[in-house]
C-alpha cells in the first residue's frame, strides 16, 4: 500500500519529469522550426530556378537534422537540377536508406539514373516503386518512358495504358 506521503512524492517526481521533458523538447521544437524555415526558403529558391541556393540551404538543414529523410529528397532534386547527378544520387540513396518503403524515393532515384545514362538501374527502381505502390500511376509512366528509351515499345505501351487507367480511376 502506498502511503499519502509516498503518493505525493511520486506526483512531485512525475511533475518534475514532465517539466524536464518539456524543457528538453523546447530546444528541439526551436530547431525543428529553424529547419522548417530553411526548407521553405529552399523550396522558394527551387521555384525561382535557383537550385544551388536551395542546395546550400538544405545543407544547413541536414546539418541540423540529419535524420529527416525529406531533406535528402529535396536536396537530391536541387542537385539533379544543377546537373550534380552523382551528388543527387548520394542524397537519393540516403533518402531510401531512411525511407525504404517510400515508392517516390525510388522514382526520384530512377530519374537520376536516367540522367546518369543507367537505364537498367532506372528500370529496376521504377519497378520497385510499382511494387511498393501498385495503384500509383507515376511508377508506370516512369517505367513506360524508360522502356521507350530502351526500344521496348510493347512494354512501354502496356505501362502507359496501365498508368492512364489508374489516372482515370
Amino acid at each position: 500500500m502506498v502511503s499519502l506521503g509516498t503518493h505525493m512524492g511520486l506526483r512531485r517526481i512525475a511533475a518534475g519529469l514532465l517539466t524536464a521533458a518539456w524543457l528538453l523538447a523546447a530546444p528541439a521544437q526551436a530547431q525543428d522550426k529553424a529547419v522548417d524555415d530553411l526548407v521553405i526558403q529552399a523550396q522558394k529558391a527551387l521555384q525561382k530556378g535557383q537550385p544551388r541556393d536551395a542546395e546550400g540551404l538544405l545543407r544547413k538543414a541536414i546539418e541540423a537534422a540529419p535524420t529527416r529523410a525529406e531533406l535528402y529528397m529535396l536536396r537530391s532534386r536541387a542537385r539533379d537540377s544543377s546537373g550534380k547527378f552523382d551528388a543527387a544520387l548520394e542524397d537519393a540513396n540516403k533518402y531510401i536508406e531512411l525511407e525504404p518503403t517510400d515508392a517516390f524515393g525510388y522514382l526520384n532515384r530512377s530519374r537520376i539514373y536516367i540522367s546518369l545514362d543507367k537505364p537498367e538501374s532506372a528500370l529496376a527502381d521504377a519497378s520497385k516503386a510499382i511494387e511498393l505502390e501498385p495503384n500509383e500511376p507515376d511508377g508506370y509512366y516512369r517505367r513506360s518512358d524508360i522502356y521507350k528509351e530502351m526500344g521496348k515499345n510493347a512494354e512501354a505501351k502496356a505501362d502507359e495504358a496501365k498508368a492512364d487507367k489508374l489516372d482515370k480511376s
